[in-house]
């Protein structure tokens, strides 16, 4: 009996080791098991303690098992809430005791759930915005760029107060990538959506995270750095001219954050598009002025938060590398166009990784038989972004067009009854620091 139950406990550690070694190692499971992972109670010992109670040993392996049983289900009910609903069941069904009624119970709720899901055949709402202004006072204070931040730009307020109305509305963010399929010839396909009823697809996107030079006295975060804790840090100025770590400094930290404590906004992790240019660097981080250790130094740094923001469900887009004016005017030249793609991807690219999404620089948009944007399509970008107030997503056969709706101070002042109607309260979310347009 000795021997069995000794075995039996054996093969329960070998088990959870090699689990959850696998399952931590996959991207999905790196943002939900460092909180929720199965704990291994000690083995008890009396060395070097006296007068120690007798414990009946049955009694202690029961509950040792109760508790690993416990953190088991945390575990997948972790997975749960945010729809991995496959995930979940495989992390039980492995389990050595999968005849427990609490697990048994567990698994019927997690099929059911799988079950209810259903085929999502409405609109893809896409909107973007720009870095936020964290600091409303230096951004308005009436410099030559102050009438540009209040057009073009979100306050950190206004964001915090946006996403709990994008939940209310029944939004979820889902994932760009997740639309479509490219096959080995380029053809794409387009994928079904399936989601908990009622839920509306939703995608953000986030233009010229580079914290460009003319921005850094202006109340904007200045980099993203990479957290020790594996999570996205904003470095902002405070008040005393002190550079510090924030968490809401910028879109990336907040919607974390909001999805942290409300894991079924987004589905299977998915977080939104970070869009790059590259004549100033990457994410902060002055990449293209650099050069030997000074260089070596910022790749490092600047992969490090890619990295992270990747295991957090971020994607990334190609923005262009100069977001040149040529774009605005279509006056681009094929010359030009290659020229700038190279060149994100010569500088870019290895920070980010490669990416199937070009969001266009100032919202431009070429026609499908364009040489020059055959020229991006055949350079892999699948999925082009421009900006029209629309949900109209057209298919072709190698790419698909999906337009992006801007959230920002003109929107909220020239769109307040489509913006009221589809997101959110204007009047609600609008930072009474703006200045009046």
């Amino acid at each position: 009996m000795k021997t069995k139950r000794g075995l039996r406990k054996i093969w329960m550690i070998l088990f959870l080791a090699l689990l959850f070694t696998t399952i931590e190692s996959m991207p999905f499971c790196q943002r939900f098991f460092h909180s929720a992972t199965v704990t291994l109670a000690p083995a008890s010992s009396t060395d070097g303690q006296q007068n120690q109670p007798e414990v009946d040993p049955s009694q202690a392996t029961a509950t040792n098992q109760q508790k690993q049983t416990d953190s088991l289900l945390q575990a997948a009910e972790k997975l749960r809430q945010s729809y991995y609903y496959d995930e979940a069941l495989a992390l039980l069904q492995a389990w050595p005791d999968v005849s427990d009624p609490t697990i048994t119970a567990e698994c019927a709720r997690l099929e059911a759930a799988k079950a209810a899901l259903v085929k999502y055949d409405g609109p893809v709402y896409h909107i973007f915005f720009h870095s936020l202004i964290a600091d409303t006072a230096k951004a308005f204070d009436g410099d030559p760029m102050a009438q540009n931040y209040n057009l073009w730009m979100t306050t950190v307020n206004e964001f915090k107060k946006m996403l709990p109305q994008f939940y209310q509305r029944n939004y979820i963010l889902y994932n760009m990538n997740d639309l479509i399929t490219v096959d080995s010839q380029g053809k794409v396909t387009k994928r079904d959506i399936y989601l908990p009823p009622g839920k509306i697809p939703l995608i953000i996107s986030i233009d010229d995270v580079n914290y460009y030079d003319y921005m850094q006295k202006d109340g904007f975060a200045k980099r993203v750095e990479a957290g020790e804790d594996g999570g996205i840090y904003t470095v902002v100025t405070d008040k005393d001219g002190n550079d510090i770590l924030t968490r809401d400094g910028d879109v990336m930290p907040i919607l974390d954050d909001f999805v942290a404590e409300h894991p079924d906004f987004s589905y299977r992790g998915a977080k939104g598009v970070i869009a790059l240019t590259g004549y100033e660097g990457a994410l902060g981080y002055r990449i293209t002025d650099l050069s030997g250790a000074e260089l070596r130094a910022a790749i490092l740094k600047a992969k490090a938060a890619a990295n992270a923001l990747k295991n957090n469900g971020w994607l990334f887009a190609c923005h262009s590398y100069t977001h040149n004016q040529y774009f605005k005017n279509l006056t681009i030249t094929q010359n030009q166009l290659i020229s700038d793609t190279e060149r994100w991807k010569q500088y870019i690219q290895p920070i980010t990784g490669e990416t199937d999404i070009y969001i266009s620089p100032f919202g431009m948009r070429f026609t499908n038989n364009d040489p020059r944007y055959r020229y991006i399509v055949a350079e892999g970008f699948h999925i082009f972004c421009p900006v029209e107030r629309s949900t109209n997503t057209v298919w072709h056969e190698d790419n698909i067009i999906m337009p992006r709706i801007n959230i920002d101070g003109y929107a909220m002042t020239h769109a307040q009854e489509y913006l009221n109607e589809h997101f959110f309260n204007v009047d609600e979310v609008i930072d009474p620091d703006r200045p009046v347009q």
